[in-house]
């Protein structure tokens, strides 16, 4: 009798977990995992540490102990000491819901919201672009005559080896409309750094915009779409909304560029409401394409909105 009675609780066990969702990183449905190209970010295939390096160059010339750094709100090490520092990777894989609207990018909404990021505007009808700019290319330039031609403002996530080689694409940034955005000073992995090491990277650029272009920076994009929670609760101390996507795909390999109609047709097919597109300002394709995506999701019905909205 006592046998069986254990039999029937372990079943009972069973039957209760297994009604429950779960995710694991190979599984096709996990927000963060693995779902072909539209997950794709530079770094999320390759190793993390080195992907930035290898593609864009960073020297490693610059000192994160720079002395003369300010902080934009301060940040306060006792209220993050408990946080998680377990390192998540961010891309809109999985289900769509009735609206075309990745699902993981509401859970994380939902999970992640209280700290002031955001993977969706929820509460948008409109859609939203954004560029990652590593370095430059020879293609900004292009991209902001498409964006001033076809009255699109755009939020530009720049690191500080663009910020310092050009500046002149910057201020055109600026004293066009756009949003510049801090996607940090040397492109490190934000969730195997220290508060204090986060913080200085992430002000190094705040300061020398600030400095240099009198211009307050607001909005961040973690490197690669890797985050702590911890991470992300430094951020918002630091004053800043984290801004991820809700769309991206294998868009910066210079060499290895995917074709103009099929990256077309993938990206005006995955406009919803409250979009939030990723594109890097590196790739050829996306310039060249720039002008039929912003037409193509317009005739779609969608209205692109201003970034500085989000």
């Amino acid at each position: 009798m006592k046998k069986r009675c254990i039999a029937l609780l372990f079943a009972a066990v069973l039957l209760l977990t297994g009604c429950q969702p779960t995710y694991n990183e190979n599984d096709p449905n996990y927000p963060g995992g693995t779902m072909g190209e539209q997950n794709d970010t530079h770094g999320n295939t390759e190793n993390k540490d080195n992907q930035y390096d290898t593609d864009y160059g960073v020297t490693g010339d610059d000192n994160l102990g720079n002395e003369n750094i300010t902080t934009a709100a301060g940040v306060d090490a006792e209220k993050l000491s408990g946080l998680s520092t377990e390192s998540k990777d961010w891309g809109p894989g999985g289900p769509k819901d009735e609206k075309n609207r990745s699902q993981g990018a509401l859970l994380y909404n939902k999970t992640y919201g209280g700290y002031n990021a955001v993977f969706l505007s929820e509460q948008s009808e409109e859609v939203y672009m954004t560029f990652d700019e590593g370095y430059e290319y020879g293609l900004s330039g292009d991209i902001l005559d498409t964006l001033k031609e076809k009255g699109v403002k755009a939020m530009f996530f720049i690191t500080g080896d663009f910020a310092k080689s050009e500046p002149e694409l910057v201020q055109r940034m600026i004293d066009e409309g756009h949003v510049v955005g801090n996607h940090s000073w040397k492109h490190p992995n934000y969730s195997g750094l220290s508060v204090e090491e986060a913080e200085q990277d992430l002000m190094q650029l705040h300061n020398y915009m600030k400095e240099n272009f009198n211009y307050e920076m607001k909005y961040f994009r973690f490197p690669s779409g890797n985050f702590s929670e911890r991470a992300l609760a430094e951020v918002q101390q630091l004053g800043y909304r984290s801004v991820f996507w809700s769309f991206a795909y294998k868009d910066w390999l210079t060499d290895a560029q995917p074709g103009e109609a099929e990256s077309l047709q993938k990206i005006v097919d995955s406009a919803c409401p409250g979009m939030i597109y990723l594109l890097h300002a590196v790739s050829t394709t996306n310039a060249n394409i720039l002008g039929q995506v912003i037409d193509g999701v317009a005739a779609k019905g969608f209205t692109w909105g201003d970034p500085s909205k989000l």
